[in-house]
């Protein structure tokens, strides 16, 4: 069946058609092409305050999927420790993750304390140097900077998890139970989380954990 017949027309409009069929599909070519820059997702900074994450923890909190809610996660700390806006401070906090990795405690703490007076509101550079001077057996330090983190993002279920540890260890077993729901309610998929909270749970009523 020949194009001109489906259309209905004679042999001579057939050029004419042809090309103004041409044209039509061209013009809803660029439209098509104009309404996807239109919709498209506009370049966020990659911190706390990247709108995306909204939808992250919608799906993390929602999911039984195990392997989805890992990359979930992963996406998450990854816009977290990013920070797009500005690549010096991005590139201070890679470097801060890695003298941490290495085991140079002191170093790390300095480029994260830096990190925090550059960019007083990414929140990743507080919960870092939370997390080294946790290790460090500075825990007041750390609960003052996870205070900070949780001021810039009340979601981070690493920091409320970090604070639960603090407060484990410190006998402060009430408090560390509230610290970990609080951490479970954000992220349910958090590694032992539903253990531990079973065994402060346990170590409140009195019983043998």
């Amino acid at each position: 069946m020949s194009f001109s017949r489906d259309l209905g027309i004679g042999r001579e409009d057939t050029y004419l058609t042809k090309m103004k069929v041409i044209e039509t599909v061209y013009f809803m070519r660029r439209c098509a092409v104009i309404l996807l820059l239109m919709t498209a997702p506009l370049a966020a900074h990659a911190d706390q305050t990247d709108p995306r994450l909204d939808d992250l923890f919608a799906t993390l909190k929602s999911t039984a999927d195990k392997n989805l809610a890992s990359e979930v996660q992963q996406e998450i700390w990854d816009k977290w420790t990013s920070f797009d806006a500005d690549p010096a401070i991005d590139a201070q906090m890679r470097e801060g993750v890695r003298l941490m990795e290495s085991g140079s405690l002191r170093q790390a703490e300095a480029v994260f304390g830096n990190l925090a007076g550059a960019a007083p509101d990414f929140a990743e550079a507080w919960n870092k140097r939370a997390t080294v001077r946790f290790l460090m057996g500075d825990f007041n330090g750390s609960k003052s900077d996870i205070a900070r983190t949780l001021e810039l993002e009340p979601r981070h279920f690493g920091a409320l998890s970090g604070l639960g540890m603090i407060h484990a260890h410190e006998g402060n077993f009430d408090n560390a139970l509230l610290a970990y729901k609080a951490a479970a309610r954000q992220n349910p998929h958090m590694f032992q989380v539903e253990k531990i909270i079973r065994q402060l749970q346990k170590k409140l009523k009195g019983e043998a954990l």
